[in-house]
């Protein structure tokens, strides 16, 4: 029987948002005050380690635009479960920081044919780049968003975007092997 591409997207989509949503679901069960530093706390590091963990695999064992709808889908699903910021403009941008985690780490593997770590440290520094500077610029021409939450949302959206990312790659680097051989 032949494989049809449409159902294999939509199947493979379908696994990877179910198991986005259940990072978020683990990281939404964990205390809300356990702050690693300022309005960086474990609950972020958890869900957003375990979700950029998740697209990385996506990113490489599944297809770009499957990672890329995951991704898009993961920023959303944050903010309706409750786990991403309640700032809803801020969604695409999570969304598209996402989406170029996914491009980054995938055109480094296809083009440049560099090396896994080499394709998550650049693929980090891109979404962390990305968040860092688009983030504050939005808060900053919001002027419905309290100052205070700016000042949390600036920050939860800078350093901390690039540690879960890396994280999120360490932990995928000790996956996609497993699924190669699997395969």
């Amino acid at each position: 029987m032949k494989e049809n591409g449409t159902v294999r997207f939509v199947t493979f989509g379908a696994m990877g948002v179910a198991l986005v949503v259940a990072a978020q679901w683990l990281g939404n069960m964990l205390p809300a005050g356990a702050v690693i530093a300022g309005p960086f706390a474990v609950k972020q590091l958890v869900t957003g380690s375990l979700v950029n963990c998740i697209l990385f695999v996506w990113a490489d064992r599944v297809g770009l635009w499957n990672a890329v709808t995951v991704g898009i889908l993961s920023a959303v699903l944050a903010s309706v479960i409750g786990v991403g910021p309640q700032v809803l403009p801020i969604v695409p941008l999570i969304a598209c920081g996402n989406a170029l985690l996914v491009i980054v780490y995938r055109l480094a593997k296809d083009k440049l044919r560099v090396p896994g770590i080499v394709r998550i440290l650049l693929a980090a520094a891109v979404k962390c780049g990305f968040l860092w500077l688009t983030v504050p610029l939005l808060l900053g021409a919001l002027t419905s968003v309290p100052e205070k939450q700016v000042k949390a949302l600036s920050v939860m959206f800078s350093w901390p975007q690039g540690l879960t990312a890396l994280i999120g790659g360490l932990l995928a680097l000790i996956i996609i092997p497993r699924l190669k051989k699997a395969d």
